[in-house]
């Protein structure tokens, strides 16, 4: 392209400005004709491969990717469904280890103190294994019950409860009539959060068992 606008003006200053003999006028002015004839043709192809290209780039912009079918939201599980479905799944191994909800939900005024001892033993056992596997329990307050304490003014009021005769100021003198409990470690059952699995999770304690013959 260049090339033939440079062209174009040599001829056009040559024809204007040089002496040309005239065997060669006819043919140089032919050539100052098409040169430029030539040089529009190919500004004009140049200029419909530019807007085709245009085109075609505005047409990929604004066409709509295709939409991918996305797989259905599962629904979300709120904490509240969780912490309800950690605390059913304890019970329901407090109920698998030590029959806890069997002896609580049963009418033991029918049994004698024999039978209950019996059945308490086993809860106890049970329910044991699973309070040790869940968590770390240790004594709130470190001594031996009846000792004295000497409680001040900034106690741990969630740690020591008063009761008794309290008065309304510190310093709080008594006897430990129980050391309390407390735990370092909490390892409450995982739930699969689903919407299936933490419905069920969230109810059941205890599965109905049936024997098939």
């Amino acid at each position: 392209m260049t090339f033939l606008t440079l062209l174009t003006i040599a001829l056009i200053s040559t024809l204007l400005y040089s002496p040309i003999p005239e065997q060669f006028l006819a043919p140089m002015q032919i050539a100052a004709l098409a040169t430029p004839t030539l040089l529009l043709i190919l500004q004009i192809l140049t200029l419909g491969k530019n807007k085709q290209a245009t085109e075609t780039e505005t047409e990929i912009e604004i066409t709509e990717p295709e939409k991918v079918e996305q797989p259905a939201a599962a629904t979300a599980i709120t904490t509240e469904q969780s912490c309800d479905a950690a605390v059913v799944q304890f019970v329901a191994r407090l109920q698998e280890k030590g029959r806890l909800l069997d002896f609580i939900m049963d009418d033991i005024a029918a049994y004698d103190n024999e039978s209950v001892g019996a059945a308490a033993r086993i809860v106890h056992q049970g329910c044991c294994e699973v309070m040790q596997d869940s968590f770390t329990i240790e004594t709130v307050f470190t001594g031996e019950e009846m000792e004295s304490i000497t409680l001040a003014d900034n106690y741990d009021s969630h740690s020591y409860r008063l009761i008794g005769k309290v008065p309304e100021a510190a310093p709080f003198v008594g006897q430990v009539l129980h050391r309390g409990w407390k735990t370092t470690r909490v390892n409450l059952p995982q739930v699969v959060n689903t919407e299936e699995h933490i419905e069920v999770a969230r109810t059941i304690m205890a599965p109905a068992d049936v024997e098939i013959n």
